[in-house]
């Protein structure tokens, strides 16, 4: 994959180490995406949900 001037120079800006942090990060992202079938933007809304979704189930297997 070549790399565009774009891309280069966004890499030349921050240090190597956190460059790989965000691209691992990134990766997460859009496998998260891709599970949930979800926007990227209705992401952080989609998550909320199954956390409080999971949280209530959590609740009643207590009763």
């Amino acid at each position: 994959m070549e790399k565009t001037k774009e891309r280069i120079e966004e890499e030349k800006m921050i240090p190597k180490k956190e460059w790989q942090e965000l691209k691992k990060k990134e990766k997460l992202v859009n496998g998260a995406l891709k599970v949930l079938k979800v926007e990227e933007k209705d992401l952080p809304r989609t998550v909320e949900r199954f956390q409080r979704e999971i949280k209530e189930m959590e609740e009643k297997l207590k009763k």
